[in-house]
């Protein structure tokens, strides 16, 4: 384990970097368009139109990684990105961002695909999912102090956004010094959507609805902070307290589910996710004490809704199609990310900064419903069938397919008769 940490350590250096410049450039951008007068319903389309990007660059990259190798796609990848940072503080306009948006999306999907696939061929199948949690602390914990340096220059100069372009940068220099063996990227099989839902309706709807609720925090968070009135250092607070509950709640919600039906803890999460998005929407703007309270619920019950609809996904499906469902679920999630900043903006338009909250809390009702409904209508999943749960960040299918071996192997090692 040790061993194999050490090394991958350039990577997670590189993840590191990469995971604190993307994590400073969604809040700067919301609170900069905020400066820059942009109508809050456009700033919500430009966040969001970063999700299509992101669609299709998990298509199409690992394609372009078989044909010119892991390298050369990370660092021209890279460089497109670090590139369009820049050009953020450049051309300040909407139809430019939403250009630059969109060039970010196919960026960051192709950066993991190549980072998790070679996680994927540096460590075995004894200690991928104690690697896969490093990984997702190394990303999320990354993400969450990327909010902090939003405090370190002028939201409305360039420095910020040259900072996000050097962070960029410096994520290549790892990869690019890595003596390690270039890995195999295998051909990722892909399941319908449709036939997902025929197979999955709870994982399929749970992975949608948190597409919308996280997609519309993270498109949308920053210029709902500072439509309430948090100068920068209070949007940034806001921000980390929100990721910092996501990472602290993964694993007793995700170790939770293991013991007792998934679908009650998704209930549970649904419901609690409703009542912090009503107590935001409705107190945040009486005191910063209590938004800040209440956004690290929100994203303790918030963050955990994705790891465990995938985790739902893998009790009901057989082995084999949970790689091919991966894509599905991933492309759901997208799907909902891209539709919630949108819708999320549209309402803080039509009522104000707490529009975004009550959005969200309407999702999370209605995912709540849907819950409930499969609860007393849907077959129950016995413990004894179930797969041990899996801390996953919002990611690729690569990260998907390394949880499918990690079952895989637990699998087989419950029952040697398996080849």
């Amino acid at each position: 384990m040790y061993g194999t940490l050490l090394s991958i350590s350039a990577l997670l250096a590189g993840v590191f970097a990469m995971s604190l410049g993307f994590g400073l450039q969604a809040t700067l951008l919301g609170v900069r368009a905020g400066i820059e007068g942009f109508p809050v319903t456009v700033t919500g389309f430009i966040m969001a139109i970063y999700y299509a990007g992101y669609i299709v660059g998990s298509l199409l990259s690992p394609r372009l990684v078989q044909t010119v190798g892991h390298i050369r796609v990370f660092a021209a990848l890279a460089s497109l990105a670090s590139a369009a940072a820049l050009l953020h503080a450049v051309m300040v306009t909407p139809p430019t961002w939403v250009l630059f948006r969109v060039m970010t999306g196919f960026c960051v999907a192709g950066l993991l695909v190549v980072a998790e696939s070679w996680l994927n061929h540096a460590s075995t199948n004894t200690n991928r999912g104690s690697i896969l949690s490093v990984y997702m602390v190394t990303s999320l914990g990354a993400t969450a102090l990327g909010q902090l340096l939003l405090n370190v220059a002028p939201v409305d100069g360039t420095m910020l956004f040259i900072l996000v372009s050097v962070l960029v940068s410096v994520s290549l220099v790892p990869m690019a010094l890595s003596s390690r063996t270039v890995p195999t990227l295998q051909p990722t099989a892909r399941m319908k959507i449709r036939k997902l839902f025929e197979r999955s309706p709870m994982g399929a709807v749970g992975c949608f609805s948190t597409g919308l609720i996280n997609g519309s925090f993270w498109g949308m968070g920053a210029v709902y902070a500072h439509t309430a009135g948090l100068d920068t250092r209070g949007i940034s607070l806001f921000m980390a307290m929100v990721v910092l509950g996501g990472i602290i709640s993964q694993w007793p919600m995700g170790r939770l589910s293991d013991h007792v039906d998934r679908r009650w803890v998704l209930a549970g999460l649904a419901a609690a996710t409703a009542a912090a998005s009503l107590g935001i929407a409705t107190w945040g703007g009486v005191s910063h004490e209590i938004m800040f309270t209440l956004g690290w619920v929100f994203g303790a019950m918030a963050f955990p809704l994705y790891a465990i609809s995938i985790a739902h996904v893998n009790d009901v499906l057989d082995i084999d199609d949970f790689v091919p469902a991966s894509s599905a679920l991933l492309l759901l999630y997208a799907m909902g990310a891209v539709v919630g900043p949108f819708v999320g903006g549209a309402a803080m338009d039509a009522i104000g900064a707490p529009g975004l909250f009550y959005f969200n809390a309407a999702v999370a009702i209605a995912l709540l419903a849907f819950t409930l409904k499969r609860l007393y209508f849907g077959h129950a999943v016995k413990n004894a069938d179930k797969e041990d749960f899996i801390g996953l960040p919002r990611t690729t299918a690569q990260a998907l397919e390394m949880a499918a071996q990690v079952v895989e192997t637990a699998n087989r090692e419950d029952d040697p008769a398996q080849p």
